[in-house]
């Protein structure tokens, strides 16, 4: 094919790509892909590559490339922390135990986000040109939202990224630790709850975010995020939007109607409602994991049968950082007795719930 025929294919594909309404069948968008490859090989005569060019990035510990997906954005296999635990195979997908809580997380969304796998292709591109050097306008209010995030100081200098705006939440990239771990955020408020993950990691398994748009009594609209790096290194984002009916929370129905009451009273009492999830269970007591409505604390509750439920609570980097430990005491007044949970914190997202009793009989929960 000559060099205009293939400019002219190109052109066409790259229109129906990264439009609003992105339509590639998986043949055209490898086939995209194949094109934009070759037009940012660099000439072999030229020592400088073109401007605009995208560049391998380098991780800084071992001077190498990042590692990139040779799959379509959407692949799910691999490591993933910081977003939930771990809670036990039960879709029989033949994926790894330690990847069931988001297959659950997902699984109302799968055919909806299968569709949208295409799209998270140009959806990032458009949005986030192929040098990287295109910007996402944001309003006054989500412009404050970002000098917030830049403020806390707990990314890299330079790093913070808006990479598309959906449904009033922003979506954007950082990096942590001079580039080693890279985090995505999604947010409706200044309060962005970051999805960090090792940017090695991240390579192969990408990054999941969410965030709640709207909650009614009957009805939630959750926007869900996946971001993978593309051939080129560049960041690529899909988003879905879900809606929720009764008895669902967080995409998922409760055990019983009381564990359903107890998620909605922990929330009540400023914890994100799609941030809740059940661990394991103490007997018929259910034991929670969630993060606050403000700031980034991730907590480890117990029960929920009042408004003064057991809890421990610690920053969610923080302990994502140190490998850390969360451990709740909670006593049984008629008794004496002395319940103790601990639920580490795993880099792998396997995470399993320990229940100790004063007395040395142990249990154990979190399936």
């Amino acid at each position: 094919m000559s060099d205009a025929a293939e400019l002219a294919e190109l052109r066409s594909l790259q229109a129906r790509a990264y439009g609003r309404d992105a339509s590639l069948t998986a043949a055209e968008a490898l086939r995209l892909r194949e094109l934009e490859r070759r037009r940012a090989e660099p000439t072999p005569a030229v020592a400088d590559p073109p401007v605009g060019a995208p560049v391998a990035a380098s991780t800084p510990e071992t001077g190498n490339e990042k590692p990139q997906t040779e799959d379509l954005p959407g692949s799910t296999d691999g490591d993933v922390t910081t977003t939930g635990m771990d809670q036990g195979d039960s879709g029989g997908s033949g994926r790894p135990p330690d990847r069931s809580w988001l297959r659950t997380r997902w699984l109302p969304l799968a055919a909806a986000v299968a569709t949208l796998v295409l799209v998270g292709v140009g959806l990032g591109w458009a949005l986030s040109g192929g040098s990287g050097s295109a910007t996402v306008a944001l309003s006054p209010e989500q412009q404050e939202w970002q000098s917030s995030l830049l403020a806390s100081g707990n990314y890299d200098r330079g790093s913070l990224r808006a990479l598309a705006v959906e449904e009033g939440a922003v979506i954007w990239v950082a990096t942590k630790n001079a580039a080693a771990i890279t985090c995505l955020l999604v947010a409706t408020s200044p309060s962005a709850l970051p999805s960090c993950e090792r940017t090695e990691t991240v390579g192969r398994t990408g990054l999941f975010g969410a965030v709640t748009l709207e909650s009614k009594a009957d009805t939630r609209r959750e926007l869900n995020v996946q971001m993978v790096f593309t051939a080129s290194g560049e960041p690529a984002v899909a988003a879905n939007v879900a809606e929720f009916g009764p008895g669902t929370t967080n995409g998922m129905t409760w055990a019983n109607a009381d564990e359903a009451e107890k998620a909605k009273r922990i929330a009540d009492q400023g914890f994100q409602i799609n941030s809740l999830w059940v661990v394991g269970y103490d007997g018929d007591v259910p034991v929670w994991t969630g993060m606050e409505l403000d700031g980034f604390q991730t907590c480890l509750i117990y029960d929920g049968s009042d408004a003064a439920f057991p809890r421990v609570c610690a920053d969610a980097l923080t302990m994502q950082e140190q490998s850390a430990t969360l451990v709740l005491n909670v006593v049984n007044e008629p008794s004496g007795e002395v319940v103790r949970l601990e639920l580490p914190t795993a880099s792998n997202g396997h995470s399993a719930l320990m229940i100790t009793r004063e007395g040395g009989a142990d249990g154990a929960a979190g399936e």
